[in-house]
This record gives C-alpha cells, sequence and structure tokens, in this order.
C-alpha cells in the first residue's frame, strides 16, 4: 500500500504539467493561453528523477454573452464553441537536486479542433460557422519543488511560444498567436491518517501582443483547487474547481471593444487511479469543471481526461 500511495501521488505530479490547450478565459478571443484545470491532485509534488509521458484530451463547450474580439473582428454576444484538444507532455526530472530541491523540465505539444458559431458584428450581422483542426502553441516548463512530512510544494515558470494553427478574421484559430510568459506556486497536503488530500496553484499570466492584431490582451490571475479522499489504495475522488480574473486591461490598437476584463469561476467532480502495468506506474486522473459567474468571457464546461507513464 505504501509502494502504491507512493506512486500515486508521484506520477500525480507529472500530471499537473498539462495545460489543456483550448481551456477558455478572457482577453482577445476570449481564450487564455493557460489552460484552467491544469492542476489538481498532486498540484504541488515533484515526482522522482525520471521520464513522463503523458497523454490527455480536453473537451470544452460553451457560449458567450459578450462581444468577442475575433481576429481583427467582432462576435456579437450569443457566439457558440465547441473545442477539443489532445496534447503530449514529456517531463524530466533529473537525479541531481537544485537548492535541496527536485528539478524539473518539461514540453508540452497540443492539437485542437474549434468550431464556433457566430453573428459577426457590423452592419449586416452575417450568421457564420467556422471549425477545422490544426497544431496548438508549444509550451515549455521549469520548476523546481520540495517536499516535508507530507506537504510538498513548487515554484514553476512556462512559456508559451506562439506556434499554433492561426490566421485572422473569422478563423478555426487552435493558437493564439501571442506569446506568454506564466508563473506560479502549488501545493500538496496529505493527511495519511485520513486519506485526505488537499491541493492549490495559484499563478499570473504575463501577456505579449498579438503583433498581427495589434491586440495586447491583459494579464490573468488564476487560482485551482483540489480536495480528494482515498476510498481504495490507489483511487481517490473529490472535487476539483478553479478562479480566474484578469487583472489589467486589454490595449493596443486592435482593441476596439475596451479593456474586456473577464472573470469565471468553476467546480466539478474530479477522480485519479493509479495502478501497475507491470513494473510500470499508470495513472489516470478525470475532471469535469462545470462555470459560473462568467463576465466578458465563453461560459460552459469542461472535461479533462489524463493518463500518465512513467519510464
Amino acid at each position: 500500500m505504501r509502494i502504491r500511495r507512493f506512486l500515486s501521488r508521484a506520477v500525480q505530479g507529472a500530471c499537473v504539467w498539462l495545460a489543456a490547450a483550448t481551456s477558455a478565459n478572457a482577453a482577445e478571443y476570449a481564450f487564455s493561453t493557460y489552460g484552467l484545470g491544469s492542476a489538481a491532485f498532486g498540484a504541488g509534488v515533484t515526482p522522482p528523477p525520471g521520464t513522463y509521458v503523458t497523454e490527455a484530451a480536453s473537451f470544452y463547450s460553451a457560449s458567450i454573452g459578450a462581444t468577442v474580439s475575433f481576429g481583427g473582428i467582432t462576435l456579437n454576444p450569443g457566439a457558440k464553441v465547441d473545442a477539443f484538444a489532445a496534447a503530449t507532455n514529456v517531463l524530466y526530472v533529473p537525479e541531481r537536486k537544485v537548492l535541496g530541491g527536485h528539478l524539473g523540465l518539461a514540453v508540452t505539444v497540443p492539437v485542437g479542433h474549434l468550431d464556433v458559431e457566430a453573428t459577426l458584428g457590423g452592419p449586416f450581422g452575417l450568421s457564420r460557422s467556422v471549425d477545422g483542426w490544426g497544431f496548438g502553441d508549444v509550451t515549455s516548463r521549469v520548476q523546481l519543488g520540495w517536499e516535508h512530512a507530507g506537504f510538498a510544494h513548487i515554484f514553476y515558470v512556462q512559456a508559451v511560444a506562439p506556434t499554433g494553427r492561426w490566421q485572422p478574421g473569422f478563423s478555426p484559430i487552435i493558437g493564439l498567436h501571442r506569446p506568454g510568459i506564466d508563473t506560479g506556486w502549488a501545493f500538496t497536503w496529505t493527511d495519511q491518517t485520513k486519506k485526505l488530500q488537499l491541493n492549490g496553484s495559484t499563478g499570473v499570466t504575463f501577456n505579449f501582443e498579438n503583433t498581427a492584431t495589434d491586440y495586447r490582451s491583459g494579464d490573468e490571475f488564476h487560482f485551482e483547487w483540489a480536495i480528494g479522499l482515498e476510498f481504495a489504495p490507489g483511487f481517490m475522488i473529490g472535487v476539483v474547481g478553479y478562479d480566474y480574473r484578469q487583472i489589467s486591461d486589454d490595449s493596443g490598437a486592435g482593441a476596439r471593444i475596451g479593456p474586456f476584463r473577464g472573470r469565471v469561476d468553476a467546480i466539478g467532480p474530479g477522480l485519479t487511479y493509479t495502478t501497475l502495468f507491470g513494473q510500470t506506474p499508470f495513472i489516470l486522473n478525470v475532471r469535469h469543471y462545470t462555470e459560473f459567474n462568467a463576465h466578458n468571457r465563453w461560459e460552459g464546461g469542461s472535461t479533462i481526461v489524463s493518463g500518465t507513464l512513467r519510464f
């Protein structure tokens, strides 16, 4: 049981590296480069030295009650979006410690599909739909983590490169053509007696200008949390959620609809299951978020499913 519990926490630490590329927030397109719901169980854990590969899929369906700036044009309130993203994440944790903690280096490569139905702004108000596949924006990340007596925490920095499918106008954008840096802190506290796990992750995304549309999205604050109980060895069920606030105004010549500060909250169920394939640990992680309290952004529901193997 101790081995299974250790593997569960270790591989959960690998899972939180994966950002769902199509999770929606505010800013240009009412999307963010940081995927809300990326951190949940094991948020503050850095796994033992080794290489970890995570495959994940996310599904997001939502509508918006505000005007949206979309690639240099505007979409009227009532637009709908269905998004799917699949991503591969590779995490490497070297043997050598840094400042007494474990270093982690990771890269995430996503691919996705976007389907949008909307009425375009302007004098004619044409109703249109568009959909398509493409590569998303590649994210690289470095973290440093420590653990002591059931409490683990990390500091991280991740950068987003504008590598995804993008073009101006009403098009099925998969990448956002917007570089960004996200930095933050996450923790995991485990009470082994009560089989209880508390997790939190807080960070700020600093956005750079989309040079093609002259639109600079404001900076964004996000907080994610997860509370879980271990009902059986390797099997944990709990509640997950996130809170998002845009903390500075959108700006630039392309920001024609104003500061467009957004907010949203979400809550839902989550579970993790850890097992062994021979001698190889594997963890399945499933969670669903229902959004509420949205302003100047999409509001809907998202489901994230991921599996991680240690090599």
